[in-house]
């Protein structure tokens, strides 16, 4: 009789439990599939943010280094050289802007907010844009983003440097004119509240970098200018970056003179 009884107990669990799982199958399915597709739209996005940050950030090392003279030092203004490096730091600022633009495209942001590292990135682009970071107007910025993006065969890539070169020199460009804004940005980087501006847009590249690639296996590793940083600057990046937008983010002390 108790053989009965247990057969009959296991039956019934069985088939309750079976009747769960297949109820509850299809949604478990869907919150795997979406994992998945975010954890791979993460990884296919890194690399190139990765290497157009480093780009960058290396960029924004030798302005700092050089006070930058690239852009206020009148004396440098008809040298042809100059003259290429201006549209060459134009370009790694325009890259930039655009992989976050191709980030927007290429992947659902409600696909990313579900894994850790895609709300994450997320919160990085939001500083990036925000009011007390951004370079340009967040409009400006992503406009400059989009219009680097090339339709290539149904599949989109970045601007080529060349091609952006070359744009550039058209009056009737529509890149042109936005690219403007920024270069009269750097060209005012004579007023020290707006250099410090862009040393402190750079470190929070640095801070992508470093979290995304902390044993540099795809980028460089570089020194980060802290001689350079203002006491405001330091401030804003102790107090206001690390605690209301990248909380996140290890070694905070790394990035501020102590």
């Amino acid at each position: 009789m108790d053989d009965l009884i247990k057969s009959i107990i296991a039956a019934i669990t069985g088939g309750v439990l079976w009747e769960g799982f297949k109820f509850i199958y299809p949604e478990l399915k869907r919150f795997l599939d979406n994992y998945y597709k975010a954890k791979k739209n993460l990884y296919d996005n890194l690399d190139p943010m990765l290497k157009a940050s480093d780009e960058l950030f290396g960029k924004i090392i030798s302005l700092a280094k050089e006070d930058f003279s690239t852009f206020i030092n009148e004396n440098n203004s008809i040298a042809s050289d100059v003259s290429q490096n201006r549209l060459y730091v134009c370009y790694l600022f325009s890259q930039f802007w655009a992989q976050i633009e191709y980030i927007r495209m290429s992947s659902q942001y409600y696909s990313l907010a579900r894994i850790k590292k895609g709300k994450q990135l997320l919160r990085f682009i939001e500083t990036y844009e925000s009011r007390e970071f951004r370079l340009l107007d967040r409009s400006i910025q992503r406009i400059i983003g989009e219009t680097l993006i090339e339709d290539s065969g149904g599949t989109f890539k970045i601007m080529s440097l060349s091609t952006f070169a070359n744009e550039t020199q058209k009056k009737d460009s529509n890149l042109n004119k936005w690219i403007k804004l920024l270069e009269d940005k750097l060209n005012s980087s004579s007023d020290k509240v707006i250099r410090q501006r862009f040393l402190v847009f750079g470190i929070i590249v640095a801070c992508l970098i470093e979290h995304y690639d902390p044993k540099y296996k795809i980028v460089r590793k570089r020194e980060i200018y802290l001689n350079k940083l203002s006491e405001k600057s330091n401030t804003k990046i102790q107090k206001s970056l690390f605690t209301e937008y990248l909380n996140f983010v290890k070694n905070k002390n790394k990035y501020f003179k102590q």
